[in-house]
């Protein structure tokens, strides 16, 4: 995908969010993203702070490449069991 948009001249392509050693080989530049949460209530402060601890505990995760890599075989997986189950139901 990436050859074919470069091949029509596009001058820019989002790789989107995460790390992944594809995208190294093609880009150099790395942007930094942030994410702003401003609670003004008890219930807006409660969602932040689970907000925090979801992003906080996916940074640990990405950051340590055992763990990462056991996450995504997982997800392989759970994405094999649904799409054959999916087409068992649709038989």
């Amino acid at each position: 995908m990436i050859r074919r948009y470069c091949a029509e001249g596009a001058a820019l392509f989002d790789f989107g969010i995460g790390d992944q050693p594809y995208k190294r080989s093609w880009c150099t530049v790395e942007t930094i993203q942030r994410d702003i949460v401003l609670p003004l209530t008890l219930r807006g402060r409660i969602a932040a702070w689970s907000h925090r601890s979801i992003v906080s505990m996916k940074s640990a995760i990405k950051s340590n490449r055992k763990i990462y890599a056991f996450v995504q075989r997982l997800r392989q997986r759970r994405q094999g069991t649904s799409a054959v189950t999916s087409a068992e139901t649709d038989d």
